[in-house]
C-alpha cells in the first residue's frame, strides 16, 4: 500500500504521479512496466519513489484500486435505480462499463491488465508477476454503502459472508468475460456485443441456477 509520505504530497504532485502511471501502466502490462518511465514522466528522483511506493507492483496496486473505486460508485447508483435488485442493475450496468473497458478512456490499461494476467510470464523468484490492491477507507465506505442498497431479502443470504461472495462471484464473471473479449480482440469473430450476452447468460446462472427445468 502506499506509505503516508504520497498522501502528504501536495495534490498536484500526487496527481502528477499518478498520471504518469497511468501512461506507464496503459503502454504495457505491469511485468513490463519501468519505474524509471514513471519517474522520468512525473519528474521525481528515484529516491522519492520509493518513500511513497515499495516497488511498482505497489504503486500498481494502488492506481487500480482508484479505478475500481470509480465502478464501486457507479454501482451502486444503479443499484439504488433498481429499488436494491442487485442482478437487475449489474445487467442494466454492464452496457455502460462494457463501453468503459472496450473504448473508454482506460481502454489501454483494461487491456494490458486483462491480457497481463493471461500470460504465464514467471519472474526469476517463480511466482506469476502480481499485485495487491490497496483498500482505501474510500474503497470500504463504498463497499459497506453498497450492502445497503442491495436488497438481500430477494437472494437466498443468510450472512455477510454470503452477500460478500455474491459480491465477488459477480465481479468474476465481468472480469472473465471481458478477458476472453481482449485475448481474442484481434479475431474477426470477436464482438463486443457477444461480451455483453456471455455475462448476462451468466449472471443469470447465477441469479437462478444452471439447472433445466420441466416445464409443467
Amino acid at each position: 500500500m502506499p506509505k503516508q509520505t504520497f498522501f502528504n504530497l501536495k495534490d498536484e504532485k500526487r496527481q502528477r504521479i499518478i498520471d504518469a502511471a497511468e501512461r506507464e501502466f496503459s503502454q504495457c502490462p505491469l511485468y513490463e512496466s519501468s519505474i524509471n518511465n514513471i519517474i522520468k514522466d512525473a519528474k521525481i528522483p528515484r529516491g522519492s519513489f520509493y518513500q511513497y511506493f515499495d516497488d511498482l507492483s505497489d504503486l500498481y496496486g494502488y492506481y487500480f484500486s482508484l479505478i475500481l473505486e470509480d465502478i464501486q460508485e457507479n454501482l451502486i447508483d444503479s443499484v439504488q435505480e433498481a429499488d436494491g435488485d442487485i442482478f437487475s442493475a449489474v445487467k442494466k450496468y454492464v452496457g455502460e462499463y462494457m463501453k468503459e473497458i472496450i473504448s473508454g478512456n482506460h481502454r489501454d490499461f483494461y487491456r494490458n491488465f486483462f491480457l497481463g494476467a493471461n500470460i504465464s510470464k514467471r519472474s526469476k523468484d517463480g511466482k506469476h508477476p502480481g499485485f495487491d490492491v490497496y483498500h482505501s477507507d474510500r474503497m470500504k465506505e463504498l463497499r459497506a454503502n453498497l450492502k445497503k442498497e442491495v436488497n438481500w431479502k430477494l437472494l437466498k443470504v443468510t450472512n455477510e459472508k454470503d452477500q460478500n461472495m455474491i459480491q465477488q462471484l459477480i465481479m468474476m464473471i465481468f472480469f472473465h468475460s471481458f478477458a476472453n473479449y481482449f485475448v481474442h480482440s484481434n479475431n474477426t469473430d470477436s464482438d463486443p456485443a457477444e461480451v455483453q450476452k456471455e455475462i448476462e447468460r451468466n449472471l443469470n446462472w447465477l441469479e437462478f441456477g444452471a439447472r433445466r427445468t420441466e416445464d409443467k
